[in-house]
């Protein structure tokens, strides 16, 4: 997994309290030529301790966003950092809707623009842009009380789904069968914050991960959901193999053409088998959940997000088709077959575990702050 180039790139992550920067993280420590450093708003981040962060920058909530970028080009000049690296939505817009006034601005990894940014991560810019391109995506209309006030006039197929737009991991997705469960709904509760309806496609959950540089897919990696968390519907995979599918690939490719996308994405789409038709439901323009995933499968990608952001060329990309399973989802399994213990090649090598030994200073550290957090909240008295 280690690469043997002997350049030296110093990374910085401007937003390292984000929840997946553990990932990326485990990721950049399978590359000894990245050296990489981290601002975070945690004074004691267990992060800090990781063997693998070579500095940590710790600053007090910013008055606002022109001083959060001040700061990163404070650590970026001290520091001689080559790359920045934002990774989660938040500081990525931020990045983008105030470029000018980051002074190292040429030092980013490659972003899309503000406009196709907003559209990527937007349901209802999105499934807009979809229609507008003749790419495949779930029938979408903005919900409105007008909508539901006329069942004739009323333009989606049911089932469908009722998503909030600003929501992640499947939150405040409701199902509803017919127009009078969803009128009744939601002339009861009130709408209270933006809502999308989006008709309800039966088929098979798939993703697809990528790095492009001007639309063109430089990198990517396809995988078939098989696991879900059944405590979280509508959330994520915790299970899943890692496939190939033309038609899917021709699906992504025209999509992030279109988009113009430079940077990685993470895309969810859905299979109809009786169509052949490969759906695009949503884009996450950002770092994903399964990032381990695919570097176990053969793809670092915030390596070749570093790489391209340096101009070196990115070698022919290929991955294994493998199974992985996240903590999660092996906890499942094993609640469901303890024989998968006498397996321990596959709990290996097909899921994060591995990752949980190679930092142990930061991995005690994290283990010893959730059980005394779950310790106090069991003896905490009921005044309290």
């Amino acid at each position: 997994m280690f690469n043997d180039s002997s350049e030296y790139f110093s990374v910085l992550i401007p937003d390292g309290d984000c929840s997946l920067f553990g990932s990326v993280l485990n990721c950049l420590s399978q590359v000894k030529d990245v050296g990489l450093f981290v601002m975070s708003e945690k004074k004691d981040h267990a992060f800090r301790y990781s063997r693998f962060i070579k500095g940590f920058f710790y600053f007090p909530p910013a008055s606002d966003d022109l001083e959060w970028l001040a700061r990163i080009d404070k650590v970026v000049e001290e520091n001689q950092i080559d790359v920045i690296m934002p990774i989660w939505e938040t500081a990525i817009k931020t990045i983008l809707e105030n470029r000018d006034f980051l002074r190292s601005r040429e030092k980013l990894v490659p972003l899309p623009t503000l406009q196709y940014f907003t559209i990527a991560g937007s349901k209802d810019l999105l499934a807009e842009h979809l229609e507008r391109h003749g790419i495949p995506g779930a029938k979408t209309i903005p919900l409105s009380f007008d909508a539901l006030a006329d069942r004739d006039a009323f333009k989606l197929q049911f089932p469908l789904l009722a998503k909030p737009l600003i929501s992640g991991g499947g939150k405040g997705i409701v199902k509803f069968q017919d127009f009078d469960s969803l009128a009744t709904h939601f002339k009861t509760k009130g709408i209270n914050q933006s809502y999308i309806l989006q008709e309800f496609i039966t088929g098979e959950d798939y993703g697809c991960n990528v790095l492009c540089q001007d639309g063109e897919v430089l990198a990517f990696t396809m995988q078939k959901g098989n696991l879900w968390d059944p405590a979280k519907p509508y959330s994520f995979q915790v299970g899943l193999d890692f496939v190939y599918h033309e038609k899917l690939y021709q699906t992504v490719k025209s999509l992030m053409k279109s988009l113009h996308w430079n940077g990685i994405a993470d895309l969810d789409l859905l299979y109809h088998r009786a169509s052949d038709t490969f759906y695009i439901v949503e884009i996450n323009p950002r770092v994903w959940g399964t990032l381990l995933a695919a570097l176990m499968a053969g793809i670092n990608y915030p390596h070749l997000w570093v790489l391209l952001a340096m101009k070196k060329p990115i070698p022919l990309q290929s991955y294994k088709q493998i199974p992985y399973v996240t903590l999660r989802g092996l906890e499942i399994l094993l609640k469901k077959d303890k024989s998968l213990l006498l397996r321990p090649g596959f709990i290996w090598n097909n899921s994060p575990l591995k990752f949980r030994f190679d930092d142990p200073v930061r991995i005690f550290i994290q283990i010893f702050r959730s059980l005394k957090h779950t310790v106090s909240g069991k003896f905490k008295s009921p005044e309290q």
